[in-house]
């Protein structure tokens, strides 16, 4: 009888522990993935654009909307609007383009931000037997992409041409940036984008031997140095208005081969006034305002009397004039009796004010 209570016992002890054992083996289950989240809309927020709110929902997400966007009368929107290939102007060819395009990139601060920030480790030009025609910035696996500018996305999808996966943006003015070898794509195409919103993020997908940003500027499918407009190592912009000229669509015209000879002559209100410093896009925007505000009356009547005049040289184009003496191209043309078309001529003697 004790022997069989003893056995009893033992068994008894053992299923325990067995069920113990169990008990402690059994995974937790781990916290859902805000993919897997109930994503349903909670609030909106209004931002500095009346047309656009941003719309929070229930798995601690955010997206922006926009009820009725004015942008899709834009013919830029319309004409050679291809989401299915990486080149939508095919049938424009180089000789069809002006000596000149005149690119109103911002009307003030908040319509720019950094795609990213840090040194340009590869520049735009010839690499060896091909080109390369964007800047490649380093950067952690998964770090944001942030659109330029205001615009519309037209394409966003895996390439496999070489880059991975790639966001282009289309924006008002023609302009289009192109953002390769993402880990991730947080956009789709056709949706409009504001400066600063998050496209994608960071990878080495595609072509790539290393985590990077290959970051292109295009216009009408033709490539130029996107560091003519943006300073990638402070995340500033260059300019509020560009004179995009056809010569920098050659592989072999740089920004830094070009714009460093001109700056002291052709850009007064970019040179810095504080010796080799570098002037920040707060400083050179305000120095472009400066120039644009209505002349105080003391000064008004000065100008009243003294007519500017400016002779034609070298290079010279209306979108660079007015930038240098802070003036409309249209001021310009309305003066002269010209078009913002009219080719000048070396030694043509032009009325500024």
């Amino acid at each position: 009888m004790k022997i069989r209570l003893f056995f009893s016992i033992a068994a008894l002890l053992c299923s325990w522990a067995a069920g113990a054992q169990t008990r402690r083996t059994v995974a937790v289950p781990s916290a859902p993935s805000i993919e897997q989240l109930p994503c349903r809309p909670l609030d909106t927020l209004s931002t500095d654009d009346p047309e656009t709110k941003i719309v929070l929902y229930t798995n601690n997400t955010w997206s922006y909307l926009r009820p009725a966007c004015p942008l899709d009368s834009l013919p830029v929107y319309a004409r050679h609007w291809d989401t299915s290939q990486v080149f939508a102007y095919k049938s424009i060819a180089y000789d069809d383009l002006p000596s000149a395009i005149e690119l109103n990139l911002v009307h003030d601060l908040s319509g720019f931000h950094a795609p990213i920030v840090g040194n340009v480790v590869s520049k735009y030009g010839p690499r060896r037997r091909r080109n390369h025609n964007g800047a490649d910035i380093p950067l952690r696996v998964g770090e944001p992409i942030y659109a330029s500018f205001d615009g519309k996305v037209r394409y966003a999808k895996y390439n496999t041409g070489g880059f991975g996966y790639l966001v282009i943006l289309r924006h008002p003015n023609g302009l289009e940036t192109w953002h390769a070898h993402l880990s991730r794509i947080n956009v789709a195409v056709n949706e409009y984008v504001k400066a600063g919103q998050v496209i994608g993020f960071g990878g080495n997908t595609g072509r790539s031997r290393g985590p990077h940003l290959h970051f292109e500027m295009r216009y009408c499918d033709q490539t130029f140095d996107p560091e003519f407009i943006v300073d990638f190592p402070t995340g500033s912009l260059k300019y509020q208005t560009f004179a995009l000229e056809k010569s920098f669509f050659n592989i072999h015209s740089r920004a830094s081969e070009i714009l460093e000879e001109d700056d002291d002559d052709d850009f007064p209100l970019l040179a810095s006034a504080e010796g080799d410093s570098t002037l920040t896009s707060e400083q050179i925007l305000e120095r472009i305002a400066a120039t644009q505000q209505p002349d105080k009356p003391k000064q008004a009547s000065l100008s009243a009397n003294k007519s500017v005049y400016h002779t034609v040289r070298s290079g010279d184009i209306l979108g660079r004039l007015a930038i240098k003496y802070g003036v409309s191209v249209k001021k310009i043309c309305d003066l002269n009796g010209i078009k913002p078309t009219t080719t000048l001529r070396i030694g043509q003697k032009l009325r500024i004010r």
